[in-house]
């Protein structure tokens, strides 16, 4: 299962969602960043959001049935595979993120400007609530100005955190779908 076909397929599927992933994650960040207005970024990034979400479930289900459909017949091709693969497709992709999203913000400025355009788009967001919430929008803001800047790791362990959880849950049904029962000689289905 380990052989070299394995790790050549759950790369190359990993590196290309990872790569979409990236993508997305930047466009939000930019976003974040921009001169328009808080109501058009919400729609622009929900529709985003929800076109990528979309697009992680169809490419997780489609990588896995395509490995489970290469599988040796002999052997079927058992949940467990799927869920493995689905991990590890998880975990390289939310290697990739991570990076992208540390060298993202060291480009743009550093962390201060990060946090200064979140602390923006919190305090536009608070213009918008009632009055009585704006102790926690402050407590908030300040929170997000006392935290330090995370390291490299962090910010990747933070990723892999992420994409585990979320490809994790997906796995969980798409290996269950895609899984094969093994086919026993003189036994037809």
């Amino acid at each position: 299962m380990f052989g070299k076909s394995f790790w050549q397929n759950v790369l190359r599927d990993s590196a290309l969602l990872g790569i979409v992933m990236t993508a997305s994650h930047l466009f939000e960040s930019y976003m974040l960043f921009s001169d328009r207005p808080l109501g058009s970024i919400s729609l622009i990034v929900t529709i985003e959001m929800l076109a990528v979400a979309i697009f992680f479930v169809w490419y997780l289900y489609r990588c896995t049935k395509r490995r489970s459909l290469e599988a040796d017949p002999q052997v079927g091709f058992p949940y467990s595979s799927g869920l493995l693969y689905i991990f590890i497709m998880s975990v390289l992709s939310g290697v990739l993120v991570g990076l992208s999203h540390t060298i993202y913000i060291n480009i743009i400025g550093g962390y201060g400007a990060y946090v200064d355009a979140i602390v923006a788009r919190f305090e536009q967001m608070q213009s918008l609530m009632p009055v009585d919430s704006s102790a926690l929008f402050d407590e908030m803001i300040d929170q997000l100005m006392a935290t330090e800047k995370p390291t490299l790791m962090q910010t990747i362990v933070s990723s892999v955190n992420n994409y585990i959880i979320s490809g994790g849950f997906m796995g969980l049904i798409i290996a269950a779908i895609v899984r094969r029962e093994p086919k026993r000689d003189g036994f037809t289905e």
